[in-house]
């Protein structure tokens, strides 16, 4: 599993309640973030769990197999295991989850809109997305400069695929291997990433609570809480603003694609936000 263990999330106490019984999704995973002793355990209350993950094998599950062998709680019933990319998901069915969860996950993708416009599309009107993200201030990648929204929208934009090694300078320039001890010395380090399509270590994008909220407003969903948790945890719950059928009824797309381009806003103001 990944994740180091911290102190719980405060605000699994205000949303407990939208994941027991419930039934949800994780892109990648299993996570310790979500486990019984985790920063938001939800393992342990919710109904059921499916995963999805990029390919059979990877650097922190090692061997995956496809159909009900997904195992995330030690108590609870296997899960559906999908491999497919976390950018298609077009086998899974639109409003099929309660909730969709993603620790330490979107950092590796090389298109995040894409990747979170389709958790967006799995929700039920009233699911909840919790994303959580590394904190850049406390990571290997304290020396690189925070990704800007105009950038992750430029790469939507040129329909940016899972092989792409742009950022790939800047990582070898700044990337702190002295905080990343597994990553070996830089021609280790080098060589890895130059295979990131085969094992998806690289951090293509870097993320403060500012950015995640424009982030996740920009596809359509409405922030309810951040919070920074050390060691190096943001975690962000958001979920549908409005319907599916009351954004429909104003000529809305819910198909999963993001909205156009608007003046999109910090909703972070020093403290989780609650629901209205």
């Amino acid at each position: 599993m990944r994740g180091l263990l911290a102190r719980r999330s405060k605000s699994i106490l205000t949303y407990k309640n939208q994941f027991v019984g419930k039934s949800g999704i994780e892109i990648g995973g299993p996570s310790q973030v979500f486990s019984r002793r985790g920063i938001f355990p939800v393992y342990p209350i919710v109904e059921s769990l499916d995963n999805c993950n990029f390919q059979a094998t990877t650097v922190w599950e090692e061997s995956i197999n496809q159909g009900r062998t997904y195992r995330f709680d030690p108590k609870k019933p296997a899960g559906q295991q999908h491999i497919v990319e976390a950018t298609a998901l077009a086998e899974l069915p639109s409003g099929a989850y309660d909730f969709v969860l993603s620790s330490h996950m979107l950092e590796h993708t090389a298109n995040p809109i894409l990747a979170l416009s389709e958790c967006k599309r799995l929700l039920t009107d009233d699911g909840i997305l919790v994303l959580l993200l590394p904190n850049r201030t406390h990571t290997f990648d304290h020396r690189r400069p925070v990704t800007t929204m105009d950038h992750l929208i430029a790469d939507f934009n040129a329909g940016m695929t899972e092989d792409d090694l742009t950022h790939l300078p800047e990582i070898l320039a700044l990337h702190d291997l002295e905080r990343d001890p597994e990553a070996g010395d830089m021609v280790t380090f080098k060589s890895r990433s130059m295979r990131n399509f085969e094992n998806r270590c690289i951090h293509h994008h870097v993320f403060d609570k500012h950015l995640a909220v424009d982030l996740v407003e920009y596809i359509g969903l409405k922030v309810h809480a951040v919070e920074e948790i050390n060691p190096h945890h943001i975690l962000l719950l958001a979920s549908w603003g409005l319907t599916r059928q009351c954004l429909e009824s104003h000529g809305c797309h819910h198909d999963g694609n993001p909205p156009p381009r608007t003046t999109y806003s910090n909703a972070y103001a020093g403290k989780p936000q609650t629901r209205n």
